[in-house]
């Protein structure tokens, strides 16, 4: 609720008079010229941390060479996706295919619905629970790896005023160690399903481009902590150099 800035009486809804009803001041003129010099500071402040936080948005993707790099380098992870993770041959009486696997296709069978209960049910049987676990397994790392560069992402865009942070190491190195940890599980559930009954009729492996996109994430991780162990100089404020600079001029006309 409103106040009168002479006497500070509460002013209701029905007060639509410019004047106080208690004191009589005309609200809207009095004390204008603190008032709009109050104004004026508090839009300065405002402004000037609205430049600290630009300035440091911006130091913080590309303050540095190295920062500059690190943004092509930390992109690449996601193209690595495209490429075959693996494969499945399947060779049946009047039918026979051999498909190539890669993240994106994995993403888009679970959004188009995949039957993941059908595979928490087969990590329950005797007989082929251990390749369904294998498998489930090698299809959630391989998931969590691509929700890791979201993470990333968001992470890089609301902690940039951090600039020693080892957040996006941590989460590129872990990435890293996820698509490695679904290229075992994946040769383990081929393994599996090659000693099994199955096998004249089924042959599966990993493919390269599962170390490749490994390899880009170690890489993306590395960068990040060069980065975050770089010693950070912000720039100094152009309105603050402006002068130092105009000094130097006069020092060298006097000279």
């Amino acid at each position: 609720m409103a106040k009168c800035p002479k006497c500070g009486v509460k002013l209701h809804i029905w007060n639509i008079k410019a004047e106080c009803p208690k004191c009589g001041v005309n609200i809207a003129n009095y004390d204008w010229e603190n008032r709009l010099e109050k104004d004026a500071e508090e839009a300065e402040i405002a402004f000037a941390k609205l430049r600290e936080t630009l300035k440091r948005f911006k130091y913080s993707f590309i303050g540095t060479k190295l920062r500059i790099a690190r943004i092509p380098v930390s992109v690449l992870p996601l193209f690595s996706f495209l490429l075959p993770l693996g494969m499945i041959s399947v060779s049946l009486p009047f039918y026979s295919e051999k498909i190539t696997v890669n993240a994106i296709s994995i993403v888009m069978n679970i959004i188009n619905g995949l039957d993941i209960g059908g595979i928490f049910k087969g990590m329950s049987s005797e007989f082929v629970g251990d390749s369904y676990r294998m498998f489930g397994i090698s299809l959630i790392l391989v998931v969590l790896s691509v929700l890791s560069l979201l993470v990333s992402l968001v992470f890089l865009l609301t902690n940039f005023r951090n600039f020693k942070s080892k957040g996006l190491f941590i989460t590129n190195l872990v990435a890293s160690a996820m698509m490695l940890a679904s290229s075992f599980t994946f040769n383990k559930f081929s393994q599996l399903v090659a000693d099994g009954s199955f096998a004249a009729h089924w042959q599966s492996s990993p493919s390269w481009g599962v170390y490749v996109s490994a390899a880009l994430f170690l890489a993306s991780a590395i960068i990040n902590l060069c980065v975050s162990l770089q010693k950070v100089e912000l720039p100094a404020d152009e309105e603050k150099a402006e002068p130092a600079t105009e000094e130097k001029e006069e020092e060298t006309v006097n000279a």
